[in-house]
């Protein structure tokens, strides 16, 4: 494997001559990028997830060009977290397209809706990478693609809105891991795609964004509402200075959540590099500064690194690093051989993450390639 990013801007330049990168911004940033393991068959619009004991699973998504299905939508790529090598496989129940998913109790994996058989889907497995197959779980209210999935601080999941085939969708409904049910709760304020969930120190959820990112008149909101786990609703949350969705965003050391990237209703002609922060503390949306690179289908691609930094490793072809208190992002002199949308990150342990698979731009071409990165100071949880 390949070790590509070293500490220091001389490092850096070297590894951009290595590489093949173009001209980039360089400083003393350290992180480390090798190679990885080659995926089970490429991937994008999958979950990459870590389910403990040492296994990291890449779940279903699209596998072909165009970012169509194939039989190994239907699969688990389960990878050694330790040796950071594909260690075997599993079978999901269906074929899934942009699938979502938790973990639960004992290293099991909630997988949910997506795509299926060309239609949006209400159904849910449960796979054990232990015995490498899913069982059965309970059927949603709906059809959801690309809902608002969060494990509560009790282990409960939030699953929230989501597209269900025609329009977006404002139900939300609770799955318990102890009792196997789902359980309707409130629904959100606004119907609403594509927007992220985070989790708060306080045990709230703050959803975010999105909108109808998935057929036209596209839409995206700027709006944002918090479920309380204690009342079961959601409730207003304020307003964004930037309509975005297909965005991320992530919980600071500080408690209050960072909102990178995204796009407007424009969706590829409208990617943004507009950074905000929610203020918890004060319950409203304050500007935060401007990525390096302009990226949206970043979801899954964000990472808190020591010092309030955070690592912005999908959207383009190099990932950034994003400095909260400077406001500003650095693009790493590290050629990842596209521009990669929908890629997967996620920690193996407290010094090593897995950045893996995505779609090419353009040519909308999954890949089978994974990348390990190397944190700064063992990271932090």
């Amino acid at each position: 494997m390949r070790h590509l990013l070293g500490l220091s801007a001389a490092a850096f330049a070297l590894a951009a001559c290595m590489n093949g990168g173009g001209a980039a911004e360089t400083g003393a940033i350290d992180v480390r990028i090798e190679t990885g393991p080659r995926l089970g068959a490429p991937r994008a619009t999958h979950q990459l997830v870590a389910a403990g004991e040492g296994r990291l699973l890449a779940i279903g998504g699209c596998v072909r060009t165009g970012c169509e299905a194939g039989p190994a939508s239907g699969t688990v790529d389960i990878i050694d977290a330790r040796r950071m090598v594909l260690a075997g496989s599993g079978e999901l129940l269906a074929a899934r397209i942009q699938p979502s998913a938790a973990v639960l109790p004992g290293g099991r994996v909630l997988v949910l809706g997506g795509w299926v058989g060309g239609r949006v889907s209400a159904t849910t497995e449960i796979f054990d990478p232990a015995t490498g197959h899913s069982v059965a779980g309970p059927a949603m209210a709906g059809p959801r693609n690309a809902p608002t999935v969060v494990v509560l601080a009790d282990g409960r999941i939030l699953i929230a809105g989501g597209y269900d085939g025609s329009d977006v969708r404002a139900d939300a409904e609770i799955f318990d891991p102890a009792s196997g049910t789902m359980t309707a709760t409130a629904p959100l304020g606004t119907a609403r795609s594509g927007a992220t969930g985070t989790l708060l120190a306080d045990g709230r959820v703050l959803v975010v964004g999105g909108g109808r990112p998935d057929r036209a008149p596209r839409r995206a909101l700027a709006s944002a509402e918090l479920f309380d786990p204690a009342t079961g609703r959601f409730d207003p949350a304020g307003t964004l200075a930037q309509a975005r969705y297909k965005h991320g965003a992530l919980r600071l050391a500080s408690g209050d959540v960072l909102v990178v990237g995204g796009s407007d209703a424009r969706d590829y002609d409208g990617k943004l590099r507009s950074v905000e922060r929610f203020d918890v503390a004060a319950g409203r949306f304050v500007p935060a500064g401007r990525l390096a690179d302009a990226r949206f289908k970043i979801a899954d691609g964000l990472l808190l690194l020591p010092g309030e930094r955070v690592l912005v490793a999908a959207g383009d072809t190099a990932p950034e690093i994003f400095d909260v208190a400077g406001g500003t992002g650095r693009r790493l002199a590290y050629d990842l051989g596209g521009q990669w949308n929908y890629m997967t990150l996620v920690r193996a342990d407290a010094g090593t993450a897995l950045l893996a698979g995505g779609y090419r731009e353009g040519r909308i071409e999954p890949t089978d390639q994974s990348w390990i990165i190397h944190l700064p100071g063992g990271g932090e949880s």
